[in-house]
């Protein structure tokens, strides 16, 4: 009798469980983002880093730091193109 309550009613706390554990770094197909100071940071705009296998990167200021782009706020998602540095601040 134990058993047919029981297992039910942990089957469901797993799942609840489950939903809280998922990954969320979906791609959003407006924006990029930058890792600065260990955390994602959003760019609001999607950037076009051309064709390439090379890692896109942005520039957002005169003589300012160079950063990697991101598709997602995952450190896997990094954004490829032909090697350019977009600087934003021309």
């Amino acid at each position: 009798m134990k058993t047919k309550f029981l297992l039910p009613v942990l089957a469901m706390f797993f799942a609840i469980g489950v939903s809280f554990a998922t990954a969320t770094g979906a791609n959003d197909p407006t924006t990029d983002y930058i890792l600065q100071n260990g955390n994602f940071e959003p760019i609001q705009m999607e950037l076009n880093c051309g064709q390439g296998n090379q890692v896109c990167q942005v520039q957002f200021e005169r003589n300012g730091p160079i950063y990697d782009v991101y598709n997602a706020e995952t450190s896997s998602s990094l954004k490829t193109g032909n090697g350019d540095v977009i600087r934003l601040w021309q």
